[in-house]
């Protein structure tokens, strides 16, 4: 079994690198980019794993992880995409 794992990151370039990481140890990555579906996406996708960016348009990472627990219990992870940004830059991305 692939374990799935979803992104909710509104920068691409984030999401991909993650994605592809993500990918690059097995997993299958599946990128949020309806910011305003994140639930209905979450609900079709059923991922193991969801990597939740906190700021976000429209709803914050906060709403949508409310969102996802009152219809699953799935780990859910966030983060902020400065650390990200601080990373590519530290590896001379």
């Amino acid at each position: 079994m692939k374990y799935k794992i979803m992104i909710v990151e509104d920068d691409v370039s984030i999401a991909k690198l993650l994605g592809a990481h993500i990918e690059k140890y097995g997993y299958e990555a599946i990128i949020a980019n309806d910011f305003e579906r994140v639930l209905d996406i979450f609900v079709k996708m059923n991922p193991h794993l969801v990597l939740l960016d906190i700021n976000l348009p429209k709803y914050d990472g906060y709403y949508w992880c409310r969102k996802i627990r009152q219809v699953s219990k799935h780990p859910i992870c966030f983060f902020y995409s400065i650390f990200f940004i601080m990373f590519q830059f530290a590896q001379g991305m």
